[in-house]
């Protein structure tokens, strides 16, 4: 992720796509809903490094956003809240059309899925136990899971959930990513490190690279070469075969400096939530967003 200045950030962008149906929100879990969470990269240091009393009057200085506000939120003021509101009701926004092969082949297509998509399913369940933590319709149980990470490149240890929740079991732990349309969202893992999902399963394939409080579920699995091959075809009909379309839209144009100076307003109180326990280098947009955006 690429922040403030163009600094990059030590967490991969999480994928935004489904989080409507998710009860804790980034790589960490520190955010319960999608309000909480649309402010945090407003005023992260590692990313857009903006007070929140800053944005809202840069918001209030483009007219064209007073009607479109108006008509969203009736009675209420353009301010941190129904910005928040706003960034939130679109990403519910993005959610699985349920078009992939797989979708398909569970609703009786047998020609849906190839063969080593098909072996690869069986390993998934099987062998591979990727569904102890990549369960359900969206492919994640939402649960946080040390996986053996290293400390990679950059040397810097991740508590993860750790942070937020001081329990032993969850020093290095992450929230287990959707898998839906997974081959759309590289790059792979909480800090980006995986540029392919072949490289993703060999990584589970060696049970990891460090020990130290690793989940139960993560083992060497002992897969072939071709059983690697399997699952990645697998993980690849996950992928929509229509994905929620984007549309960019028409915002309304931007005034000059000084218009923008007579709207400024006093800073609003730094939102704790957002602001504060967000933190800097260890933003992620899913990702102290996405993929939008964890």
């Amino acid at each position: 992720m690429l922040g403030h200045g163009m600094k990059a950030g030590e967490r991969n962008t999480p994928t935004i796509l489904n989080s409507a149906f998710l009860s804790l929100l980034m790589w960490d879990g520190r955010f319960r809903t999608l309000e909480d969470q649309a402010l945090g990269p407003i005023e992260a240091a590692g990313e857009m490094n903006m007070k929140l009393g800053e944005m809202v009057a840069r918001v209030r200085s483009i007219p064209g956003y007073a009607p479109m506000f108006a008509d969203a939120y009736p009675g209420e003021e353009i301010s941190s809240e129904t910005v928040a509101k706003a960034i939130a009701s679109y990403e519910r926004t993005i959610v699985s059309s349920g078009t992939s092969p797989f979708d398909d082949w569970i609703r009786g297509d047998e020609k849906a899925l190839s063969a080593g998509a098909r072996r690869g399913y069986e390993l998934f369940y099987g062998k591979g136990n990727c569904g102890a933590c990549h369960s359900g319709w969206a492919f994640t149980d939402g649960g946080f899971h040390n996986i053996g990470l290293d400390a990679g490149p950059g040397g810097a240890a991740d508590n993860g959930r750790h942070d937020v929740l001081p329990l032993a079991s969850m020093k290095g732990a992450f929230k287990t990513p959707t898998l839906r349309d997974v081959a759309l969202s590289a790059p792979y893992m909480r800090d980006g490190r995986y540029d392919t999902l072949r490289e993703v399963v060999e990584h589970y394939n060696r049970g990891g690279d460090s020990k130290e409080n690793l989940s139960p579920e993560m083992r060497p699995l002992n897969l072939s070469e071709q059983e690697i091959d399997d699952l990645v075809a697998f993980m690849g009909a996950l992928t929509d075969r229509r994905p929620t379309a984007v549309v960019y839209p028409q915002l309304p144009a931007a005034v000059d400096a000084a218009a923008l100076a007579e709207v400024q307003r006093p800073s609003e109180p730094r939102d704790a939530r957002a602001g504060a326990a967000y933190g800097g280098p260890r933003s992620s947009g899913d990702q102290r967003i996405a993929q939008g955006h964890d």
